[in-house]
């Protein structure tokens, strides 16, 4: 049996809603003088297992549903005091953050006494299951960069944009710093990269043990769309805001590196369809792409979405020799369990056939067992940090 004993590191703790650890939930109708505490919420073992409570005295059945394995809900069973119980047997192939939501007579509800973040279009409730290979999202006692919340104004949306910006720990030193703007998948926003990702441990951890060139890490909401757009992922209102609002804000506001030798851009699923189209569109700007669990070509409804037509950011790849002379490095991986899996393939049967493949900087892999989840995320960005801004 698997024996973890980092389960108490306050990163399984760590919410969006709050730092400090959770109270119980109260019996309701107790006196708050003679408080009755009830076992619930999700607690995991040293050994990886997960138990869950949920206080539903009057519910017919109650299930657990994980985002990533809808079609394998958990069935509970409720004891005398009135709280649904399960256990979660530990599965090294499922590890990493799970989001999940608790089904009482077929309704889908949150409970507040569960860890939550955003994921799925929601506020939704996940666990921390232990990874043994993402050590590295555990907090230590490394300098710790700041993660600060900005507003600017978009033109394209006509209306205020949210972004989050990490900062490394030697960042109040002085001195300029490369950027990576880097973008969620569909369903989530800019806190996702903090809270589902762990991007800035993550960071602190790698220019702790010197992995990693420090740099600031820009997180924006690509969930949006113009007036006359119909589909955000396809549609230019991300990038506009991104190239002619956010990109001038950072740049007027922070100590950054300007040119596009010190610029990157990468994201998750839709987020790596947005990182290749705006990355490989604007070849003066960005030196570094990181396509995450995601497309090198546009996916949307109807057939041929994926046709080099489609895709016109394509032709840049296929000039070999401006494509070597711009881009340090494109990076694309996906885990082998990924629903999306068929599309990583068809994108390398496209690289193989137009002979991409053969380009040294581009870098192609397949992480064996993971989902399209955060889990493999972290790994991802892990291993994109280290390559990227390395003069």
């Amino acid at each position: 049996m698997p024996k973890f004993d980092f389960v108490n590191n306050r990163v399984f703790d760590d919410r969006f809603s709050a730092f400090a650890p959770q109270g119980p939930q109260l019996k309701p109708g107790s006196s708050m003088f003679d408080p009755v505490p009830l076992d619930t919420g999700v607690k995991v073992k040293e050994n990886g297992d997960v138990e869950f409570g949920f206080y539903a005295p009057e519910a017919k059945r109650v299930q657990i549903v994980f985002g990533v394995r809808a079609s394998q809900p958990l069935t509970m069973e409720k004891d005398e005091t009135g709280v649904w119980r399960a256990t979660l047997t530990y599965d090294p192939t499922f590890c990493g953050p799970k989001a999940f939501e608790f089904e009482v007579d077929g309704a889908r509800v949150l409970s507040s006494y569960c860890p939550q973040y955003y994921s799925h279009g929601m506020t939704i409730n996940y666990v921390e299951i232990p990874d043994a290979n993402a050590p590295f999202v555990l907090m230590r006692d490394v300098p710790h960069g700041s993660v600060t919340t900005e507003f600017y104004w978009s033109d394209a949306l006509e209306t205020w944009q949210r972004c989050l910006v990490y900062t490394p720990p030697m960042y109040q030193e002085g001195g300029e710093y490369p950027v990576l703007y880097l973008q969620h998948g569909a369903g989530e926003n800019e806190t996702s990269w903090i809270y589902n990702g762990r991007a800035s441990h993550i960071m602190d951890n790698l220019i702790a043990d010197g992995k990693a060139v420090p740099f600031i890490i820009v997180m924006n909401d690509g969930m949006v769309r113009a007036k006359n757009e119909t589909m955000m992922a396809h549609g230019s209102a991300f990038a506009s805001t991104l190239l002619d609002n956010c990109i001038p804000m950072i740049e007027k506001k922070y100590r950054v590196k300007r040119d596009k030798w010190h610029r990157a851009i990468a994201g998750f699923s839709m987020g790596s369809m947005q990182a290749s189209v705006i990355g490989l569109t604007n070849l003066d700007l960005f030196a570094y792409i990181g396509v995450f669990s995601g497309f090198m070509r546009r996916l949307g409804r109807g057939d041929g979405m994926d046709s080099l037509e489609n895709n016109p950011h394509i032709r840049f790849m296929q000039d070999r020799e401006r494509f070597l002379r711009e881009v340090k490095l494109y990076y694309r991986a996906m885990g082998s369990n990924d629903f999306y899996f068929q599309s990583f393939e068809n994108d390398n049967a496209m690289c193989e056939e137009l002979g991409f493949n053969q380009y040294p900087n581009l870098v192609s892999r397949v992480i064996e067992g993971y989902p399209h989840d955060w889990a493999i995320l972290r790994l991802l960005l892990h291993d994109f940090a280290q390559r990227i801004f390395r003069d």
